[in-house]
């Protein structure tokens, strides 16, 4: 989609895109490994794993293939003055795609979407590669990203994570923005295994550690086909799934036989951790550098401390021994990256001051209208005129305890302060 309509403003050169991404500048294909994924020096984007030498004679698993299954980045985009003139091309072709599963613009390379991702993100772009999510500010405000990219599995297993956002920042420089800063949103890594039999329910339930954490399973019949360690919308989710099966259902995501090298009868069975952004963070994983640094020990601690499958040899489950078949799971880490001990810094505090400040602005602004108020100055007085009556019937400082102690900043509430100083052994105690 480049006639006539789309390219009014005398200086666009937007229609030339697919002549200036050509074959010699496209990073598919480059020579920058991902520091991901090591093998024999090969720049390869899948780790595939050797066997372990008695993994079947001892019904073991036998691990195929680790990597980066799900990424989704927040980007920081600073777009040039042509910023405006671009809003109005996305806008007249997000129309014409109304009713349709996409339409093509700038050439054949890519396809607008008839809706975005609200309320941040008024446009949706598709590539064969990963989709594009852009908001209307021409440059971020503050901690805020103005774009967000969901980048598709068969990218990240056949190009690895590095080529796949070069290709990705790439396509935002030919539409003039500059990516400032790529911040992970969500993450999943993988395992697929090559088992003897399936797993079974009873299994899992009788030998997963820790026991009390929220659970959930799918079964067809008697059949396990997926088990749920943690909620849907926790920050660490752990699935243990028949990936084999998924695969042959669906039928179009068979390009993972030629990965795992196995038959399609062959039982393969998928270890996956998805972590979202608030997990990250506490593992100071705040840029995409840091996570690729760390993916390593990522795997180390979530195999080891936050899930394992053990012998049921001692009443204080993490005395218990870890089955043989955990620990080929918990050996793919070095496959993933550098092994290290990551720190978890558990503050509860998940949003910070200037979340708090966007979400009273908004606030304000949805009050002012309903109230009428034409002015900043008189939806401020206002409003601060209702709180103050609202906490003549409210305890304000009871509250303000209440809330610094759930966030990790007691003391902070004008009370008085406990002295700790003496009271660390008898607390051990």
């Amino acid at each position: 989609m480049c006639d006539e309509s789309f390219s009014r403003k005398e200086n666009n050169s937007w229609c030339d895109i697919p002549q200036k991404f050509s074959s010699e500048e496209h990073p598919i294909g480059d020579s920058q490994q991902n520091p991901m994924q090591r093998h024999g020096g090969e720049a390869l984007s899948v780790t595939r794993l050797a066997p372990f030498t008695n993994g079947e004679k001892n019904h073991l698993p036998v691990p195929l293939i680790c990597g980066v299954d799900t990424l989704d980045l927040g980007l920081y985009i600073e777009w040039s003055s042509n910023w405006s003139d671009l809003t109005q091309i996305l806008d007249q072709a997000k129309e014409q795609a109304a009713g349709t599963q996409g339409v093509p613009i700038f050439g054949d390379h890519f396809l607008i979407l008839p809706s975005g991702k609200p309320p941040s993100y008024r446009w949706h772009l598709q590539w064969p590669e990963f989709h594009l999510y852009l908001g209307r500010s021409a440059e971020p405000y503050r901690n805020t990203p103005n774009g967000y990219v969901s980048i598709n599995a068969k990218t990240l297993w056949s190009m690895g994570i590095s080529s796949a956002v070069n290709l990705m920042v790439r396509w935002i420089e030919l539409l003039e923005g500059k990516v400032r800063s790529i911040k992970p949103s969500r993450c999943d890594l993988a395992v697929d295994l090559q088992l003897k039999d399936p797993l079974s329910l009873p299994f899992l339930l009788s030998h997963r550690v820790p026991q009390h954490v929220q659970h959930s399973h799918n079964m067809t019949g008697d059949s396990l086909e997926t088990f749920y360690h943690g909620a849907k919308k926790s920050p660490i989710q752990l699935r243990i799934y028949d990936k084999g099966l998924e695969v042959l259902k669906g039928g179009t995501k068979l390009w993972f036989y030629e990965l795992w090298n196995v038959e399609p009868e062959t039982h393969v069975w998928r270890i996956e951790y998805q972590l979202r952004r608030e997990i990250l963070k506490q593992f100071g994983i705040d840029q995409l550098d840091h996570l690729i640094e760390k993916v390593g020990g990522l795997w180390q601690y979530l195999t080891e401390d936050w899930f394992s499958l053990r012998a049921q040899d001692d009443c204080n489950t993490s005395r218990r021994t870890v089955l043989p078949w955990w620990e080929v799971v918990q050996s793919c880490a070095d496959q993933f990256g550098s092994l290290m001990n990551l720190e978890r810094t558990l503050d509860t505090a998940s949003a910070d001051s200037t979340w708090y400040v966007n979400h009273v602005a908004g606030c304000l602004v949805g009050y002012a209208a309903r109230e009428r108020l034409l002015t900043l100055q008189d939806a401020l007085a206002s409003m601060s005129d209702q709180v103050r009556w609202y906490f003549d019937q409210h305890d304000f400082q009871s509250k303000l305890a209440v809330k610094s102690i759930q966030l990790g900043y007691p003391g902070s509430s004008g009370g008085t302060e406990i002295d700790t100083s003496t009271s660390g052994k008898e607390s051990e105690s």
